[in-house]
Order: structure tokens, then C-alpha cells, then sequence
């Protein structure tokens, strides 16, 4: 399971900005974590919320996750569109297979919220 060892690194980043800003707290961290990651969102968001207990300026912390979904841009045509499928997708418009992922592999911290 290694959405415990990138909970924990989000955690270990948290707990570096708390310090450097003198924090009290971390009161929320929002995290964009696209369909085709590889991370199982449950699992992350357990792993976090077990795992945040351990340190007194991040138990109270709200985890908020956005999951990012896949989407294709065609080279063919240009057109840009959203699908629920990783395997063989192809363009709506012009039935193309060739793709270019533009959206759907995201893993990034987009803001943390503070307490001073």
C-alpha cells in the first residue's frame, strides 16, 4: 500500500511548513489526485487520517481531495474530451485513437490552510 508512504510524505511536508511558519496548526490541506495516478483514494485518505494522529499540530487537519478525471486531447482533430476508460479510448468526433492525455495523472498539494 503506498498511498501510506505518500500520506506520510504530505504529512512530513505539513508538519515542515507548520514549523517554518510558526504554525499552531494545520488546519486543512486540499490535494488534486488524478484517476490515473495509481493512487487509491480511500486508501490515501485512511492513511492520512491514521497516520496524522501522531503529531499534535496535524490532528485536527481536513484533508480535502479532488479527484482529477482523465481527459484526451486528439491530435487528429483537436478536439478535447473527458473519459471514464484508460484502455483504447478514442476521439468522439473523429473515432481517432491518437490521443494525448492532458488531464488524469495529477498528484499535487493545491493549498494548505494555517492556524498562527
Amino acid at each position: 500500500m503506498h498511498e501510506a508512504s505518500i500520506a506520510m510524505g504530505l504529512l512530513n511536508s505539513l508538519e515542515e511548513l507548520a514549523e517554518k511558519e510558526n504554525a499552531k496548526k494545520v488546519v486543512k490541506v486540499k490535494v488534486r489526485i488524478g484517476k490515473l495516478s495509481g493512487i487509491v483514494i480511500d486508501s490515501f485518505v485512511f492513511a492520512f487520517n491514521a497516520l496524522k494522529e501522531e503529531s499534535p499540530k496535524l490532528k485536527e487537519t481536513e484533508l480535502i481531495v479532488e479527484e482529477v478525471p482523465l481527459k484526451y486531447r486528439c491530435r487528429e482533430c483537436g478536439e478535447e474530451f473527458s473519459c471514464e476508460t484508460v484502455f483504447f479510448p478514442e476521439c468522439p468526433k473523429c473515432k481517432s485513437i491518437n490521443l494525448e492525455l492532458i488531464s488524469g495523472e495529477e498528484l499535487e498539494v493545491v493549498n494548505a490552510e494555517i492556524e498562527v
